[in-house]
């Protein structure tokens, strides 16, 4: 797997990158620092991950945990590292750099699950409006959609996920923390011992190189929080499109909803080629339900 330091696509520079961080943003204070990276210590008990963040929060303040830090412990629990990781990043929790890989799939996942969401739901709507169906009957049908997609990825999560290959180190608990694990991995004592040097400096080449000495620190890009995100993504332009249409007049409504699920094409992809399939998709569909309705 290439190092982090080679990721260079457009999920780097639009969600990661390694500009300056915008003046509205808040950096993480030392000890909220601290406080974080003892958490995902603990998060990752077990694996190699473990022992390099207790590394990085040896570097940082122990102070009593801030209601900002709890306020992100919270999220990580229940999104996870991968998916925040991009924030993390932003308020100078540089060790986070760690989930880019998964951060970057999980992205590329719920991407892909909303295009296709997209698509279907402009083009079922598309397609019963050329039939001339009530709004009733729109309405259901993104129902049932939405909760026949949301079975449909669950049940392909439990079917298709797979367990994490295991390494070949000692376990976190019987291994000497970082460097134990660097020595037990083959490298030379004097390299190990620059590794962690340049870790605690927290570069970005740093964590790179580590990294390439010590590929088992990567995380995995498949998890459950992977999976449920990738499910969940089919409510997200559904429901609200269900309710707007029963707002909307019965005429047009239908062709409002379309629009804005088109242009959220561009939000989610950052081109104008997807909004443009989607769109003459959409039309072709409805040309072809109004001339079989018209037979």
């Amino acid at each position: 797997m290439p190092c982090l330091i080679s990721q260079t696509n457009s999920f780097n520079e639009a969600h990661i990158g390694h500009a300056a961080p915008l003046q509205f943003i808040s950096m993480f204070s030392s000890s909220d620092k601290a406080a974080i990276y003892l958490v995902l210590s603990d998060h990752e008990s077990g694996s190699p991950r473990q022992w390099y963040f207790l590394e990085l929060a040896a570097l940082e303040a122990k102070e009593p945990r801030s209601k900002r830090a709890r306020f992100w412990i919270f999220l990580l629990a229940k999104l996870g590292p991968a998916l925040l990781t991009p924030a993390l990043i932003k308020r100078g929790l540089n060790g986070a750099i760690l989930y880019q890989n998964a951060a970057q799939h999980r992205y590329q996942l719920i991407c892909q699950s909303l295009n296709d969401t997209i698509l279907l739901n402009v083009s079922l709507l598309a397609l019963l409006a050329g039939f001339e169906r009530l709004t009733a009957s729109l309405q259901f049908s993104l129902w049932l959609l939405a909760i026949g997609g949301v079975g449909w990825q669950t049940w392909r999560a439990r079917a298709t996920f797979i367990e994490p290959a295991p390494h070949s180190l000692p376990g976190a608990e019987a291994s000497l923390g970082l460097y134990g694990l660097l020595i037990a991995k083959g490298l030379a004592p004097t390299l190990a011992t620059q590794l962690l040097h340049d870790l605690r400096k927290q570069s970005v080449h740093a964590i790179a190189s580590l990294q390439k000495h010590l590929p088992e620190l990567i995380p995995p890009t498949g998890s459950r929080h992977a999976k449920s995100f990738k499910a969940c993504s089919w409510l997200i332009p559904l429901l609200p499109c269900a309710w707007l249409l029963g707002l909307l007049p019965a005429d047009w409504g239908w062709m409002i909803c379309c629009m804005l699920l088109i242009a959220a094409t561009y939000l989610v992809n950052r081109q104008w080629q997807t909004p443009a399939l989607v769109g003459l998709a959409t039309v072709c569909v409805y040309a072809l339900a109004r001339l079989v309705h018209w037979w």
